[in-house]
């Protein structure tokens, strides 16, 4: 019998939480593991919008944000790649005094913590996107935000990570987390056992049903996002804007387009978690569409067994939902009503991804006293693009030294169960 494989840290999931919290962790010297049931960064990491935007951000959230900000901008020449950045800033506008007056606020909380976000009158609107036909009194701007490319910053990341010695396993599931005497020492894989003192769950959509086999719950439902890229246009804006759809425009001319409005496909977790979202989805309810698809029958077995979790890991190397193609045509439609200058455009493709949400919508980034050496990455509600590099130095920080030099106590796990209110306060 081969003795098991061992490291200083296994990282569950090589999305880009995973992904560079093995880079950072390897920089600081220590050996890491990364097992990914299917390929590197083949889910949500490469499936976003590619907004890098401290702009609306939870206020508990924007410390870490900010940092990730200042790392994104030296990135590439970090990792000695060309991640498509592109520091346009961010536009989100808004159609009413009530909204304006919010997003004022948000500025005054922004402007505390040293960033400078702009409120713009329709005026200063229009010169930063001539010839719009926005339903808009106004916008609100911050100019440090920007965006990458999704499909080029992880395969750096990856590249980076193993030139550190970080050794990726794909095709390899973790079962189980295995923990003895209050300590986790290892996982159990479909390849087999690793030894480690200390492991990361940065498993994304599959966190919640792999804690709970270590006794931990974790309220998380999963949203399904959909994406389309389109053909290649005359230069629109720089920016990320968000003007009830979303776009931002690639160095090559094509766009990235979204809208605010996801789908969520029906789960057992959606109904075992809804007292946790009722008010969510209440308030929310109009920008969320229900599907009772054949999914919710899937994985009503690995809510509760080993073996059907295992099963259901191997069958589902990689989610890869349908996007919502009418949605998306929908989509587009209205981008040309509002922004003329993108009437040319078509859909080139379509993809979507699954977001996995906390009921507060911030992430879970915590080192858990029980067990010992295990570290939560994971929950991001849609921002874990943007947060990833700083995500990866805070992980780094919460396995070596305990804790991290970021304020990270409204992201603690122990939220979900000692009365917290679990209310999101981000504007978008």
């Amino acid at each position: 019998m081969t003795a098991p494989r061992q490291a200083d840290v296994v990282v569950i999931g090589a999305g880009i939480a995973g992904t560079s919290a093995a880079y950072y962790l390897a920089s600081r010297g220590l050996s890491v593991i990364v097992c990914e049931k299917g390929q590197v960064g083949a889910e949500q990491s490469t499936r976003n919008w590619g907004f890098v935007r401290q702009q609306g951000r939870d206020p508990a959230e924007l410390p870490l944000m900010i940092e990730s900000n200042r790392i994104w901008q030296s990135l590439g020449r970090e990792l000695n790649a060309d991640l498509e950045w592109i520091q346009g800033g961010n536009l989100v506008t808004f159609a009413n005094e009530h909204e304006r007056d919010r997003w004022s606020e948000w500025a005054e909380i922004a402007a505390a913590h040293g960033l400078t976000s702009r409120v713009l009158n329709r005026s200063e609107l229009d010169a930063k996107l001539p010839g719009n036909r926005m339903n808009a009194i106004g916008a609100i701007f911050t100019e440090s935000d920007g965006q990458a490319e999704p499909r080029r910053v992880m395969p750096a990341f990856h590249r980076a990570a193993q030139g550190r010695g970080v050794v990726f396993l794909t095709q390899c599931a973790v079962f189980d987390i295995d923990v003895q005497a209050g300590a986790v020492s290892g996982v159990s894989t479909e390849r087999g056992r690793i030894v480690a003192p200390n492991v990361v769950c940065a498993a994304g959509a599959w966190s919640s049903r792999l804690l709970r086999f270590c006794g931990l719950q974790l309220p998380v439902v999963s949203l399904r996002g959909s994406v389309a890229r389109t053909t290649a246009i005359e230069p629109v804006s720089a920016a990320a804007t968000w003007s009830g759809v979303a776009f931002r425009q690639r160095r090559d001319g094509s766009m990235n387009i979204a809208m605010r409005s996801s789908d969520h496909d029906l789960t057992i977790d959606s109904i075992l978690n809804y007292a946790s979202f009722r008010d969510v989805f209440g308030e929310h309810k109009s920008n969320v569409r229900l599907n009772v698809l054949k999914l919710f029958f899937q994985t009503l077995g690995g809510r509760f067994s080993h073996d059907a979790f295992a099963r259901e890991l191997q069958r589902f190397r990689t989610l890869d939902p349908e996007p919502n193609h009418a949605a998306l045509r929908d989509v587009l439609a209205e981008l040309k009503r509002i922004v003329p200058a993108t009437a040319n455009a078509q859909i080139a493709h379509a993809w979507a991804g699954y977001i996995d949400m906390t009921p507060d919508l911030l992430p879970v980034l915590d080192r858990l006293e029980r067990p010992k050496g295990l570290v939560l990455a994971t929950g991001f509600s849609g921002h874990g693009f943007g947060l990833g590099p700083a995500v990866g130095k805070a992980v780094s920080e919460l396995v070596i030294d305990g804790k991290s030099s970021l304020e990270l106590g409204a992201m603690r796990f122990s939220r979900f169960a000692d009365g917290s209110p679990l209310h999101p306060h981000s504007v978008v």
